[in-house]
Order: C-alpha cells, then sequence, then structure tokens
C-alpha cells in the first residue's frame, strides 16, 4: 500500500481512504491469537482454501511454489492452521478479505 498524501480533504478522497483502511483490516480478521486444538489443527486442502478465502487450485499453487507448508500422509495433503495463520499474519497479500 503506497503513501497517500491528501492536499484536499474531499469526502471522495476520505471515502477511498477508509476503503484501503477496511480492506487491509478484512484481510486479517480471520486471523487471531488463540490457541488451537490440536485436533482442529489439521486441514484439508479444501478447508485450508476456505480458511484463507483464496480456491483449491491456488492453494495447491502455493503449496507446489513452496510458499505454504504441508505434510502428506500416504497420498492425502493436510496443512496446519496454525502454520497459515502464522504465515497469513507475515503475509497478508495470500489472505483474501471476507465478503459481507
Amino acid at each position: 500500500m503506497g503513501n497517500i498524501l491528501f492536499y484536499t480533504h474531499n469526502k471522495k478522497d476520505l471515502k477511498r481512504a477508509v476503503k484501503m483502511i477496511i480492506d487491509e483490516i478484512r484481510k486479517t480478521e480471520t486471523i487471531s491469537d488463540l490457541p488451537i486444538d490440536p485436533e482442529e489443527d489439521r486441514l484439508t486442502q479444501a478447508n485450508a482454501a476456505k480458511l484463507l478465502g483464496i480456491s483449491i487450485p491456488t492453494i495447491i499453487s502455493l503449496k507446489k511454489k513452496g510458499k505454504i507448508p504441508y505434510y502428506e500422509i500416504g497420498r492425502s495433503v493436510f496443512y496446519s492452521k496454525a502454520e497459515l495463520l502464522k504465515i497469513a499474519r507475515k503475509n497478508p497479500h495470500l489472505v483474501k478479505p471476507s465478503r459481507r
């Protein structure tokens, strides 16, 4: 997000600034610092994609590029919810804002 300087404070400028701030907050609103129950930590690809607000092909692409950690048990792929949240905190661009 670039630096925004207001030389005039008109309604349009203020609306744009507020929208940008809200979008940034929404990117991380699903990210909490609460401890995660070990039984709820293991996510399927579909659940991991839903958590981050992205599609399954996108999460597979991130996995292949090494941008997110994953675990394989046999032929099944799982993700750690705690690890995904930690990465999302550091890389908010990976998280899509929720639509309400």
